[in-house]
């Protein structure tokens, strides 16, 4: 058991989701008895066992099944050691396990571009609810302030938004949250076209026909890219301070990652 824990740990440690399955009820004859664990990676390996065989092969099945929705509730499944019936795996123990199966991980990325105030009010409060912060800025002073807060990682690019940024995938949630402007461009430039799951960009309705119209006439990005970004980011709850204007951004990120 110590060795699955000390697995699950690294990868936690790595930024990887993996499930962690556990017997939590057993009766009659069953290959292993309540508290038996095993960790299920997203590679497809694992480590310890519940019981092998059909047994853990359905296991792993149900485990890829909610690693694609790293949001998924821990869940109990059922399983019968029987050869016939719903949840039946063929075999002829004769009894049933119950299973809780838990994601665990880091959270959904949150790439927050701005290392300013409402930056990181921003990543504090979405660390709180499960999300994974990422921080972004080209001033290291401000990278530095980000690193003493402790709650995410932090990245310095260069003054363009170009080198430096982390790589971004489908599941991102992404806040453009920079100190003026001309770094809001620069940053929703970098992520603009990309399959991410939320873009928000701060600012007004005006700044947001500014910034649209220079990125379309300057920088050929299309009027379909930019239909996926939210500006003004967050809901809208009257908020000015930066811990207000977090509350509204997360409570959005929220909406989204409840979303079916």
């Amino acid at each position: 058991m110590l060795s699955v824990l000390t697995e699950l740990l690294d990868e936690v440690r790595c930024g990887r989701c993996c499930v962690l399955a556990t017997i939590v009820h057993a009766v009659g004859s069953t290959p292993r008895s309540v508290g038996a664990r095993m960790l299920l990676r997203a590679d497809g390996t694992a480590c310890g066992s519940i019981g092998g065989g059909a047994f853990e092969a359905m296991i792993g099945a149900d485990a890829r099944e909610l690693l694609e929705t790293r949001d998924a509730a821990p869940q109990v499944r059922r399983y019968t050691f029987t050869e016939t019936g719903d949840d039946a795996l063929g075999m002829a123990c004769g009894g049933t396990a119950e299973v809780l199966l838990e994601v665990i991980g880091p959270g959904r990325r949150l790439v927050v571009f701005g290392a300013g105030h409402v930056g990181l009010a921003l990543a504090t409060l979405a660390a709180r609810v499960g999300f994974a912060p990422e921080i972004v800025d080209d001033r290291e002073p401000m990278c530095d302030a980000a690193r003493a807060l402790g709650v995410g990682r932090v990245f310095r690019c260069d003054a363009r938004y170009e080198q430096g940024v982390p790589e971004l995938d489908a599941g991102c949630f992404v806040a453009v949250v920079t100190r003026c402007h001309a770094t809001d461009r620069l940053a929703l430039r970098r992520v603009l076209g990309r399959p991410l799951r939320y873009v928000g960009l701060i600012g007004s309705r005006r700044k947001k026909a500014v910034i649209f119209r220079e990125l379309v006439e300057q920088d050929g990005v299309s009027e379909e890219a930019l239909a996926a970004v939210r500006c003004p980011i967050g809901l809208p709850i009257g908020g000015e301070t930066p811990d207000e204007i977090a509350v509204s951004i997360v409570a959005e990120l929220l909406q989204v990652r409840g979303a079916v």
